[in-house]
């Protein structure tokens, strides 16, 4: 028998008619293009294969490059990359400790060449609005672990400051100011130079706490003002304005979209603007840009076809139940229908400013000093009387609403019996005035019949 060859894994391509979201992807990298790393928190860890190709990649070309020595450009490179990891998965993990708390589980957590990706469950049995303040907790969880974790590396840089206080280094706050240019330490392995370091430790050392405080504050800007679905900026947005500002589902993915698209364009076109420095980030990027867009487009899709409630954010858009008005009065029923709710396309309508009809002041003035007390005093008699005036309208049209309503009440009230007697009774009336309005009968005499009859 021929000894059995071993295959490498293979990452196997779902069918589909276009492009994957990045969700979509995430989870298909998941199942097969990824292994088990162990767990967190008692929550499955997997890392994607091409994050180690990536990874790989970056220390090939730090290898290649020149200037400092091969180990430190090694250890500089495997360093940013672990903190990168790292705070990627607090962040995750910020995500998953939420949705634990509200009620759901954590399925699983992906580290991939675009981020991580966290898998959780929600809980079972809560309605549309439950579930939209719960994603609202578990989005905000996330870049909410940016801060401690920045307020921790800022402690060791202040430590590491004060250790070495004849080194000149850039104030800290400086640090926390994104997209800031800061000045990075000298070296001087002679040791002749007080301001500088001695040893390419203290520089490494130095090197990543300062780039561990950068990531904390560019993820957290990214994820949360730079609203590209399916960004925890975009999440947040949608959810607060369903929630806080009393916006329809169809208005939030409006916004969504219309935000979503121009920015998913931007980012694209910034990426490939950095193809010509060479390297795999500026595809890469690219690439998300590309399944970012792809998300926005499913749900300007879902939204053409009235499905909107088929997504886990706007769920809102379809009611779990419904009015229905037959003959007998208005009843509640379970929604059976399998589009949105008609009210969420005139929601955005009605919401408007209404403007009334501006019309002339057409009341009696009330002059200031002593000249016009006898005027104030006839406006205010003429003012007396039309509140009674309108008062009295008012009685008289409640009085008539209660009139009304007690008799919508007592003809529900009725049994079969009665309405089909009356019905009857109805009927022969008709019948008797047609034969009366045909007979060659006196008037008056034709009036009586029909009042006894009635």
């Amino acid at each position: 028998v021929p000894p059995r060859r071993h295959r490498a894994p293979r990452c196997h391509r779902p069918p589909t008619d276009g492009m994957q979201g990045l969700g979509g992807t995430g989870a298909q990298q998941s199942k097969d293009c990824s292994f088990a790393a162990g767990s967190v928190a008692g929550a499955p860890l997997r890392i994607s294969w091409f994050l180690v190709i990536f990874f790989v990649y970056q220390l090939i070309d730090a290898v290649n490059a020149k200037g400092l020595p091969i180990w430190v450009r090694v250890i500089m490179v495997a360093g940013n990359e672990f903190l990168l990891l790292l705070t990627v998965l607090c962040h995750e993990m910020g995500h998953g400790t939420m949705a634990r708390r509200r009620g759901g589980e954590i399925a699983e957590v992906l580290l991939w060449p675009f981020g991580g990706i966290c898998f959780t469950t929600r809980a079972q049995g809560r309605a549309p609005r439950e579930k939209l303040v719960d994603d609202l907790f578990i989005v905000g969880a996330g870049p909410a672990t940016h801060f401690p974790m920045a307020g921790a590396w800022l402690a060791l840089l202040g430590l590491i400051g004060a250790a070495c206080s004849e080194i000149v280094t850039a104030p800290i706050w400086r640090h926390l100011v994104p997209f800031s240019a800061t000045m990075m330490p000298c070296v001087d392995l002679s040791g002749h130079m007080k301001q500088c370091f001695h040893s390419y430790a203290g520089v490494l050392l130095y090197q990543f706490v300062v780039q561990a405080i950068q990531l904390n504050v560019m993820l957290f800007m990214f994820n949360v003002f730079f609203p590209m679905y399916p960004m925890d900026g975009a999440k947040l947005i949608v959810c607060s304005m369903q929630l806080f500002c009393g916006a329809s589902a169809r208005c939030a993915a409006k916004v969504l979209v219309y935000t979503s698209t121009p920015l998913a364009i931007i980012f694209i076109g910034h990426s490939l603007l950095g193809l010509g420095g060479g390297g795999l980030q500026p595809g890469i990027t690219a690439y998300m840009g590309f399944m970012c867009l792809a998300e926005s487009y499913k749900i300007y899709k879902l939204m053409k076809e009235e499905r909107l409630y088929t997504h886990p954010l706007f769920e809102l858009a379809r009611s779990s139940s419904r009015e229905i008005n037959d003959g007998s009065g208005i009843s509640v029923r379970l929604n059976t229908e399998q589009r949105d709710d008609v009210e969420t396309a005139t929601q955005a309508a009605s919401s408007q400013v209404q403007f009334t009809e501006l019309k002339p002041f057409s009341g009696q003035g009330r002059a200031l000093g002593g000249e016009g007390r006898s005027t104030g005093q006839d406006s205010a008699v003429s003012e007396s009387a039309t509140a009674a005036a309108s008062s009295e309208g008012n009685a008289a049209g409640r009085a008539a609403w209660l009139a009304r309503m007690e008799q919508e009440a007592a003809e529900r009230a009725k049994s079969v019996r009665q309405l089909e007697d009356e019905r009857i009774q109805r009927r022969e009336q008709e019948r008797l005035k047609e034969a009366l309005e045909h007979s060659p009968i006196d008037g008056e005499f034709c009036d009586k019949c029909v009042g006894s009859v009635a």
